[in-house]
């Protein structure tokens, strides 16, 4: 991806507040955005099913500043040609803290894709 593709994605990134111990991810669910952290912790974990419960696991995978989460958006958006295999989140995500972050929406990645062509997209088969 270029400089321009990435100053794009930039404008349409939006500021979000999030409280401490705040799920903003659910495994199994729709990603719906891809987060970029600013200020403070989340932590991620691979949901343990047992007995039919959902329990959280013991190991989790602590996310700092300058680190996202649900960059896997970028390829689906890179890839899909439909846009209605959203992919789902492996993974369960929540604040450790109060969290400063920017989110790119899903919503808005499909409009970058489709009107912006930020993955230059051709109709033509390339040799």
């Amino acid at each position: 991806m270029n400089d321009q593709a990435l100053g794009m994605i930039c404008d349409y990134l939006k500021p979000k507040m999030f409280k401490e111990n705040a799920q903003i991810i659910e495994a199994g669910q729709p990603l719906n955005a891809m987060v970029y952290i600013i200020v403070g912790f989340m932590q991620a974990y691979l949901p343990i099913r047992a007995a039919g419960e959902a329990c959280p696991s013991t190991s989790f995978e602590t996310l700092e500043n300058g680190m996202f989460v649900g960059e896997q958006l970028l390829d689906w958006a890179a890839k899909t040609k439909t846009f209605y295999d959203q992919p789902v989140s492996f993974k369960t995500v929540r604040c450790a803290e109060k969290v400063e972050a920017f989110a790119l929406t899903v919503n808005d990645l499909k409009t970058l894709v489709v009107s912006k062509d930020i993955f230059r997209r051709s109709s033509k088969s390339e040799v």
